[in-house]
């Protein structure tokens, strides 16, 4: 196949599999860094937005300045001081989703975006209510949901990156057991060549698990195969014709 390339006029780029390795690690250490990070941003919001939103409703004071009854203006502005960091730390929710959506091709950033986005449009609309002197509008201010909303999602996303880079880890050990070369009959000769160079059409000795046992002991004669009627004895190899690679 490097031959195929190279005739065509492309140059084989080799990729070592530890830098590759590498690599995925850190982007998928970056990517937990990041989404712990906005997380925790917009936790610290929400938190004392959700206190101050559903405080009152629960008995707990507030004080004199961003209390409701009042001063309804001052309690509406501080959740649209405190809701502004949540919606920045979730930023590509709305520009992924709306782009998504424009495209016709809505995801769950789409859905996000689309609920989280009215509750924030509405909580502002209620606080111009509330500048043009209609005080009743301080009760359906929605500014918490949106945050409480958003902050376990972005929690989500976190919990997400730790499993898929645990899973990621536990494939790459399990990769790192198929064998690096494989042998061939190529014109007549047994040969011993890296795995990526195997093309369709090779011949491969493939050991069962006594046979590798034998060659481990010294004896580097490939054992013969023999064949019984619907069985293969174990202590041989078999011959495989490789029909498509990659």
């Amino acid at each position: 196949m490097k031959d195929a390339v190279t005739k065509a006029g492309y140059k084989v780029l080799e990729v070592e599999a530890g830098e590759q390795t590498d690599s995925e690690k850190e982007r998928r250490q970056a990517e937990m860094k990041s989404s712990w990070t906005k997380f925790l941003t917009a936790a610290l919001f929400a938190v004392p937005l959700l206190y101050i939103a559903m405080g009152h409703m629960l008995g707990v004071s507030l004080p004199a300045v961003i209390n409701p009854g009042r001063n309804p203006l001052n309690f509406g502005l501080i959740q649209l001081l405190l809701a502004l960091p949540v919606a920045l730390a979730s930023y590509r929710f709305y520009t992924v989703g709306f782009s998504r959506l424009l495209r016709r091709e809505p995801n769950m950033d789409t859905l996000i975006a689309m609920g989280t986005g009215a509750a924030f449009l509405y909580g502002i609309y209620a606080v111009l209510q509330i500048t043009n002197g209609k005080s009743e509008y301080a009760k359906d201010l929605y500014f918490e949901t949106a945050g409480v909303i958003i902050s376990l999602i972005l929690l989500g996303k976190y919990l997400e990156a730790v499993t898929k880079g645990k899973t990621s880890e536990a494939i790459k050990k399990l990769m790192g057991l198929a064998p690096k070369t494989a042998t061939v009959i190529r014109a007549g000769q047994e040969m011993m060549i890296p795995i990526e160079e195997v093309e369709a059409g090779d011949i491969l000795l493939v050991l069962t698990a006594l046979a590798a046992i034998r060659l481990s002991h010294g004896n580097n004669q490939f054992p013969s195969v023999t064949r019984k009627p619907q069985r293969l004895s174990l202590t041989g190899v078999f011959r495989v014709s490789a029909t498509q690679c990659g």
